[in-house]
Parts: structure tokens; sequence; C-alpha cells
């Protein structure tokens, strides 16, 4: 009996992916389930509440963040059309004063980009877009995918020059070195990872100094640009940065361009960390497992090059699942298919899948309709892992009750499942395969080719319930009725040749596999909750939510049109005694918190959104009429007519039209927020009355 590479390989899957040495599901993977994560998010319709509440309701849902630029996007220039911001995170906005390109980039959107993401979005399949639109590489939850795609950036001398991402003016760097972190040791548990200057995931997700201090304080030494921290600041910036220092057109626009800027670089953040999130979804990742790609020194990426086949598994073999039926109907219709794997070698995997008789594999459709409760927490850090500052970081230290009781997307995956080269290690969940808590069962034939023909193998497999502390009876796809998943399986080998393990006495590690099927129930098990806390997360950044009311006397405030002024060449109208615009100078209103309370989950804690220390601002956006006179002669005005007619409508002429196309704001002063009771509310149920600010 030979075994030959044939039987090897099929045995143990095969590795499929683009660029990225270490990364965990690859691009289009995370596309697709961040796409997906819209979906079930608080940012699903354009009638979402929230929406309003952050003035898209005024933006065109199939290109929300355009501009009146008539330029296309060029990089590191000021913002035009179709551009995102790309600050360092030192970046203070000097509201009366342009963007600093020391300190703040503009940069592009790409083919690279959209390329990568699901076909009704990538371009691949003109015609496929329907009600996306014409630019659907540019709606809210492509820049979501955008960050998704991008955070598995490598250095750009290590792209084909014809199929690169745009490069990071300020640090270029291959930021897959980042992607991995263990929430039982809390760090990347990988010497190969620290020893290229990879950091814990989960400091570089968060831009945080300590992710488990009370304190969340910014990292000032971070290299990522893309951070949650940094969302954050691109969202405060988004909604209110304004340039004052000259009152003009031209500075209207630009603080425009701007702000649709910093909203997509809000978003495109949020996908960078959505990214991190669902790569704690793969059990290397959040077992401290290295991998590459299959091409021996791929890109000189040492080093995490030249592990085995078995270890670059599991991820790449998804990236084909996920792939193969979109690619079945882009070859049909004559176009370039996705890329499933890397060039030097995908048609050697292409042909063994064939000759193997995997081909098609399993329908990925499962991931997409397994719903997956959205999950909710009371802080960004516990998305990934719920363990305490103060646990152990050795596995033998913590009681399995405390493990099992974790309930973060990293804690879930890495005590449920088995790794290749990591089947076990210092970790203690999955327990050993000789633990009873194993139900064995035997596999039905598959038949494998082998250079002597085609050989039947029957697989042993072992099943056991993975600890699922917040839906521990969640009905996965292929649990037996006991929930017990099919997690790892006795070698083949076994089953061929007796003397080469030790069947008969039992299984012990060295001859259990992780098989194809195995694979296939991991990923339905952890790709429909990945989707799940990724929405979470959308929900969480975007859960803020506050009421505005007037006071008593039903108004916000008042102008007096009496006061002279005069109107410049762009329509302004600026008093003439201060040289200030025309406008209100105070409003009064009612503010309250109403932001839900959290309900944890794991533990169903009522966590109410209370506010501490910060500040209050009050942004209006309105588009202007530039036909503005003193005397009211630039207003539409209309004539009397008795009903039920309708009386003859005279519009103003003026050269610039009767409406700005660029949205403008006018932002107040900050009041200081330092206790509950300046902005009481978030706690549920009957809130406490109102204040004035």
């Amino acid at each position: 009996m030979k075994k030959t590479n044939s039987i090897l390989l099929s045995a143990l899957g095969c590795s499929f992916g683009f660029f990225d040495a270490a990364s965990a599901y690859e691009t289009p993977q995370h596309a697709a389930m961040t796409a997906k994560a819209f979906e079930r998010s608080i940012l699903m319709t354009q009638q979402a509440e929230v929406y309003g509440r952050l003035g898209f309701d005024r933006l065109n849902p199939l290109h929300p963040f355009e501009t009146p630029s008539p330029n296309n996007c060029l990089a590191d220039s000021f913002p035009t059309q179709d551009s995102y911001a790309h600050p360092l995170p030192n970046w203070v906005s000097a509201p009366n004063s342009a963007p600093d390109p020391a300190n703040v980039r503009f940069r592009c959107a790409t083919e690279y980009d959209r390329r990568r993401m699901p076909l009704r979005f990538s371009g691949l399949l003109p015609g496929t877009e329907g009600a996306l639109g014409m630019t659907p590489q540019l709606r809210f939850e492509a820049w979501l995918m955008r960050g998704a795609i991008r955070e598995d950036d490598i250095s750009a001398d290590l792209y084909p020059p014809d199929d690169a991402p745009d490069q990071d003016p300020w640090n270029d760097q291959t930021r897959v070195f980042n992607h991995f972190y263990s929430p039982v040791t809390n760090s990347t548990d990988s010497s190969q990872i620290n020893n290229v200057g990879g950091r814990p995931a989960l400091n570089w997700a968060l831009g945080e100094a300590d992710p488990f201090a009370n304190a969340q304080l910014p990292d000032a030494a971070r290299v990522n640009n893309f951070t949650y921290l940094d969302a954050r600041k691109n969202f405060y910036l988004a909604l209110t940065y304004k340039r004052t220092n000259v009152v003009n057109a031209s500075n209207a626009i630009s603080g425009f361009n701007t702000r649709m800027a910093l909203w997509a670089s809000t978003l495109k953040s949020v996908g960078h960390v959505m990214h991190l999130l669902q790569d704690q979804a793969s059990p290397q990742h959040s077992r401290g497992e290295p991998h590459n790609h299959a091409c021996s020194g791929y890109f000189g990426l040492a080093p995490l090059a030249n592990q085995d086949i078995a270890t670059r598994t599991y991820e790449n073999y998804i990236n084909y699942r996920g792939l193969f039926k979109d690619n079945e109907t882009l070859l049909r219709a004559g176009r370039p298919p996705y890329e499933f794997t890397n060039a030097c070698e995908e048609q050697f995997w292409l042909d063994m899948f064939a000759a193997s008789g995997a081909r098609p594999p399993k329908d990925p459709e499962i991931w997409f309709t397994t719903v997956y409760p959205t999950p909710q927490f009371r802080i960004q850090r516990m998305f990934f892992t719920t363990r305490s500052p103060g646990d152990p970081t050795v596995a033998a230290n913590i009681p399995l009750a405390q493990l099992n009781a974790r309930a973060g997307l990293g804690d879930y995956a890495n005590r449920g499942f088995f790794t290749q080269d990591y089947q076990a290690g210092s970790y203690s969940s999955p327990p050993p395969t000789n633990d009873p808590s194993y139900a064995i069962s035997n596999q039905t034939p598959v038949t494998y080719p082998s250079d002597d023909g085609p050989m039947s193998v029957s697989a042993r497999v072992l099943s056991w319930r993975v600890p699922d502390p917040i839906n521990p009876n969640f009905p996965d796809e292929g649990l037996d009725p006991q929930g017990r998943a099919p997690i790892i399986s006795a070698s083949q080998w076994c089953e061929i040749d007796a003397n080469s393990c030790n069947a008969n006495v039992g299984i012990n590690l060295g001859d259990t596999v992780l098989t194809l099927d195995n694979y296939n129930q991991m990923a339905d098990m952890l790709i429909p909750r990945t989707i799940a806390y990724s929405a979470g997360l959308i929900n969480f950044f975007f859960r803020g939510k506050l009421e505005i009311e007037p006071i008593p006397q039903r108004f916000f405030g008042v102008v007096d049109l009496g006061q002279p002024h005069t109107v410049n060449a762009d329509g302004y109208p600026i008093i003439t005694a201060t040289n200030k615009i025309l406008g209100f100078e105070k409003i009064r209103l009612k503010v309250r918190n109403l932001t839900d309370p959290i309900i944890e989950s794991g533990t169903n804690a009522n966590v109410p959104q209370v506010v501490g220390v910060g500040r209050l601002v009050a942004i209006a956006h309105y588009h202007r009429n530039p036909c503005y006179k003193p005397d009211l002669s630039g207003e539409r005005r209309v004539a009397y007519a008795p009903a039920p007619a309708f009386g003859v409508i005279t519009e103003p002429v003026c050269p610039m039209g009767l409406r700005t196309d660029f949205q403008e704001i006018s932002v107040s002063a900050e009041l200081p927020v330092t206790a509950e009771a300046d902005l009481p509310g978030g706690r549920g149920g009957a809130a406490p009355a109102s204040v004035e600010k």
C-alpha cells in the first residue's frame, strides 16, 4: 500500500486563500459574513431609527457618502469623491482650519476591495447588483466590508503589481501578524508571532493600552489607525467637523467632503474590528496556531511559511466551500472567478478535489440561514472574551466551570474545537480524546484515490458537546440527539493499516486527525455565531440614543432678522457689527438619554447605559438657500388665490440655485457632562425628568 500524497491530501484537506499569509477566514468570507451581519444589525434598513439619529436618512443609501466634487478620488489630496479618511491616532481636529496632511490623509476606494466582496457587490458578474444600484461597492455595508477586507493587508511590496490594495500612507505593514489572541493565556500564545512583532489581536483591534483596565485609555504607541477607538474618534468628527475660519461656500464644501470621508472611515474602522472579532472564530487564531499558505516560502513571509498541509487546511477549505457556487456561476458566464487560492498551486488543489469526489463541497447556505441570536455585552472587549482581568493565564489553573462560562466568541472557539497542530497542547478543553465524554461512531465510508486505485476508508468520529453558555441548547446543524458535535476523527490510516497506529487499544492523540467533515462541522457552528457577534458589535457601536424636546414655550431659539446685516458673495448673511453669520446664537431644549439598557448575554444582567463624564454638543444639519436677501426677496413666494385654486409660486432668481447641493452644519459650544444627573435616563422603563441644556 502506497501512502500517496493524493490520499493524504484528500483525507486532511487543502489550502486556499489570497495573499494574506496568516489570515483566518479569507477575505471573501470576511466580506460575506460582514454583509450578513449588517443585514441583522440595527443598520439593516434606511427606515431604522438609528439613521435619523445619525443623519443617514438624508443620504442616498445607494451611494451615501457621495460628494458634489466632480473629480474622481485622488489619494492624499483633500477629500474628493468616494474617499475615506486615514488619520493618525493623535489627530486633533482644528475646527477652524483645513485637514492637515501631516496627520490625516484621504485615500480611495479601489477595485481591489470590490473584487473580494460578495458577487452582487463585486462587479465580477455585471447585472447581478439589482436593487443595490450602480455603485454597490460604496453602500453603507460595503464600507464595513472594505474594512473587513483590508484588515488582511500585508506589506505593499508583497503583492503582484496588478492586484494590490491601497497602500498605507503612514506605516506600510503586514497586518495579519496581529491577528492572534488566546483568551486563555491573554496573549498571542505563539512565539513565532511574537518573533515577527505581532501584537495580541485584542489589543490591536481595540487600540487600548490595557483592554482589561477600568479606564479605556488609548494606546498612544499604536500603529493601527483603524481600531475601535479610532472608529469612535472618526464617528465624533464625522458629526462635528466644520471649517469656520472663513465663511464661504468653498470652506463649507470642504467641510462637507471631510465629514463624508470621516463617515466612510468610521464604518471602515468598524469593519476592521469586525474582521478581528471574526478571526476569533477560527480556532487557529484563538489558540495561537500559526499557519501559512501552501507555496514554500510564499512571498518570503518567514517564519510563518512552510507549515504542513494539514495545518493550512481549515480556513482555506472553507474559502473553497464558500466560493464554489459563485465561481461555478462566473465560469458558466465566461467571467473570471474569485481566486480560490494562491496562483502557484490553485490548479493542483482543484484537480485534487475533483479526483477525490469532494466536488461540489457542502452547500455553504446554512451559514447564512442559521440565525444565532445576536449577543449583547456591556463593553466592546467582551465580544472577544469575557475573561476577567485577574483570571489565570495557565489553562491548568482555570477551573473548567469558569472557562465554560466565558461568553466571548474567542472563548467559544478556543475551548470548543481542536486545531491540527495544537489538538491538545496546553489547553484543557476540549478534553483529551480518551475522555469518556466523547461518543465514538463510524463514518460512512469515503472513497479516495491512490496510486493503486480507488480506496474506501471509514473514519471513526469523536463527538463532544461544545459548551455554549449563551444558548446551551442551540440547534446547530450536525449534532447528535445529545447535542454533541463531531469535532475530531480517528486517523484513517488506523482503518487502512492497523500497524500504523494503536487503533486496537483505544484512540490516542497521535491517532487523531481533523477531516473535511470535521471542518464542515466547525464552520457550520462557528460562522453563524460569527455573523451574530459581528451584528452585536455593530449594534453596540451605534447604540446611543438621545431624546430632544422643546422647552414648555415650544420653541428652540429666536433670531432677530432686523439686525443690520449684509449678504456676502456666497449668500451668507453677515452681521455688520460683529462680522459673524446671522443666525441662532442660543438654543434651549430638553435632552434625555434614552439608550436602552443592555441585557448581557450569558449572565442576563441588566446593564443601564448611563452617561458618565463627557461633552454635550448640539449639531444642526441643513441645506442653505443661497438666494437669501435681507429684505427676504430671495425667498419663494406664493400669491394668494381663493380655494380650491393654488396661488402662483414665484421662485427667486440667483446664480447659485435655491438650495445648496451639499449639507452644512452648525455646531454648538460644548457643555460638560460630569455625572448621570446632567443627562439622565438610560435605565429603561420610566426615565427621570428631563433637564434643560
